[in-house]
């Protein structure tokens, strides 16, 4: 089903049956690319995801073996004349945000040396960084840093795994999807990106000031309020690096769209007035190579050991981390999906609310590039990412919002659904049976498995003088969720992906100040790169990933993008 008619006309029955999702990891391992323990933990994210088979066949029954892994691209396909004169026409929705990231080179514009200086920050930025060159049409990559001996990474996780590659080929496949969608529209650019978790250019570097040289442009999967990086979207738009979506038939979902429309599809007649009322989250919390980088989630994490410690027993109860294990068609089931950095975005954000989860954000200093069109209080909630402050105030907001959905059950503005999924059912099931997590339910609107009649609730807690209430909002917790989601399914639809890219390639080629060629340092370095070396290179060294790829992908059989002979590419 193409993105748009999610976004349309599943919309107006999701405003009040709003639903849910759920972070990516499920269980809290170190980070490494040959570990025993992250291989196990793999294994056991894809055995607990098969529980919730069944349910999605009958909540995708119109779908088929293969709907989520072959042709994934088909709903932006230039085949449909209509739908790609359309498409050319239009204009990136965030081209005013690509315009003032690229503030710092409006008067000096973009020169070869600055890309040039840009290429040597491998020395000093963690990660794959790759140079890459437009020219009439075609595509040239020089891989700065080294691609591991045997194929991408992660290889050590075996056949099967073409998601987990790595971010490299997901991104050459992100700027071969944007030439093959917009011909003869994207100019002759020469920039570096930097694919690793952490951005690079510190925007302390210029100020803006006459006497600083301008800083090294440089693309990232991230911006932030202090780095100077320009944001490009990642390669969970085109695969989902390790973290696997299954289909209904256990095969991992391929593209952000089939993603999209799986999680919404299993939760459309799922009320979010029915879902397990705790703040919930899953995810790393020790990160080996950079043990400081987590300690807001350690902090988080810790909170229900705290609030126990201190005889709080029913506030713990409000929280749910790291276990059970969740997969993340499953742990949507929450009704609040808690949103921690880690010194860097978090890839997950959007699989987090277009559910219809409401998102609890600790206050983020990093964004994709959609991200800083959603705003807190309107589409999310975000709170103080103080570690002092994280425990008190997401159990504060918790208990607060519970008690709003409890009042509008109570008066008959918000109604049950009725349904719920089979995990949903067993968890509420257990919640009740336990005095301490039964206490959670009360007053909090969920009737779903409830015996007898409703509990009596009071009226929605008193806003404050500004006009919000304790989540920072004038809007109620279901209002907020509904928006975060419309927000995702009309704005960052594939087709908005690939506006995204067309239109900062655009802006920055304005600002080049040299004609791009694929010479100096790139000597006999830079390739230029067919659809079939891609698939050469996914393939290596296992097969059958290049298969999975060239399922979802068929049009990289034959995308040559103005390349030389196989001969040549090579």
């Amino acid at each position: 089903m193409p993105a748009n008619l999610i976004g349309g006309a599943l919309l107006m029955l999701f405003i009040f049956k709003v639903v849910t999702t759920n972070p990516f990891p499920s269980m809290t391992t170190p980070e490494g690319r040959d570990d025993p323990l992250e291989r196990a933990w793999r294994s056991s994210f894809v055995d607990v995801s098969r529980r919730s088979h069944a349910y999605l066949r009958g909540a995708l029954w119109d779908k088929h073996s293969g709907s989520f892994t072959k042709n994934v691209s088909a709903t932006y396909d230039p085949a449909d004349e209509v739908a790609a004169q359309q498409l050319l026409a239009e204009q990136s929705r965030y081209l005013d945000l690509i315009r003032h990231d690229l503030q710092p080179w409006k008067d000096t514009g973009i020169t070869k040396d600055m890309v040039e200086a840009a290429s040597m920050l491998y020395d000093k930025c963690d990660g794959d960084m790759i140079r890459v060159q437009i020219i009439n049409g075609s595509l040239w990559v020089h891989h700065i840093t080294e691609r591991l001996e045997g194929g991408w990474y992660p290889a050590s996780l075996g056949p099967g795994n073409a998601a987990a590659k790595g971010r490299v080929p997901y991104a050459i496949l992100a700027f071969m999807d944007t030439l093959r969608t917009f011909p003869g529209q994207v100019p002759d650019v020469d920039l570096v990106l930097h694919t690793a978790d952490f951005p690079c250019v510190s925007r302390s570097s210029w100020v803006g000031a006459a006497a600083r040289p301008p800083p090294r442009p440089l693309l990232s999967f991230q911006g932030g309020r202090h780095h100077l990086d320009l944001p490009f979207p990642d390669a969970t738009y085109w695969g989902h690096e390790h973290q696997y979506l299954q289909d209904p038939w256990g095969a991992p979902v391929q593209g952000w769209a089939n993603q999209a429309e799986l999680l919404v599809r299993k939760y459309e007649n799922v009320s979010l007035l029915d879902r397990i009322p705790q703040a919930q989250w899953r995810g790393r919390t020790k990160d080996e190579r950079y043990p400081g980088r987590d300690h807001l989630r350690r902090v988080f994490v810790g909170c229900m050991d705290e609030l126990k410690a201190a005889g709080r027993g029913e506030d713990a109860a409000l929280l749910n981390v790291l276990s059970p294990a969740l997969a993340l068609q499953d742990s949507c089931d929450y009704r609040y999906n808690v949103y921690i950095e880690s010194r860097a975005y978090a890839s997950n954000l959007k699989q987090k609310v277009v559910c219809g989860s409401l998102l609890v954000a600790l206050r983020t200093n990093f964004w994709e590039f959609f991200s800083r069109g959603m705003r807190p209080g309107g589409e999310f909630v975000e709170l103080s990412s103080d570690p002092n402050a994280v425990c008190e105030q997401v159990v504060a907001v918790t208990r607060d919002m519970n008690a709003a959905f409890g009042a509008a059950y109570a008066s008959g503005q918000l109604a049950s659904s009725g349904e719920t999924t089979p995990l949903l059912a067993r968890q509420l099931k257990k919640m009740r049976r336990d005095k301490r997590l039964a206490s959670v339910l009360e007053g909090s609107g969920v009737t779903a498995g409830a015996r007898g009649p409703a509990p009596e609730v009071g009226l929605p807690l008193a806003s404050g003088s500004g006009g919000n209430f304790s989540w920072g909002s004038s809007l109620m917790p279901w209002e907020i969720a509904a928006n975060g989601q419309r927000f995702i399914l009309e704005n960052v639809r594939m087709q908005d992906v690939l506006l995204y890219i067309r239109d900062l390639l655009r802006a920055y080629s304005t600002l080049q100040r040299f004609q791009v060629a694929p010479s100096g340092n790139l000597e006999g370095r830079s390739v230029c790169y067919s659809g079939r070396l891609l698939l050469e290179q996914f393939g290596t060294p296992y097969a059958t990933d290049a298969k999975t790829v060239e399922a979802a992908y068929p049009w990289l059989r034959t995308f040559g993008a103005g390349c030389p002979e196989v001969e040549g590419d090579r």
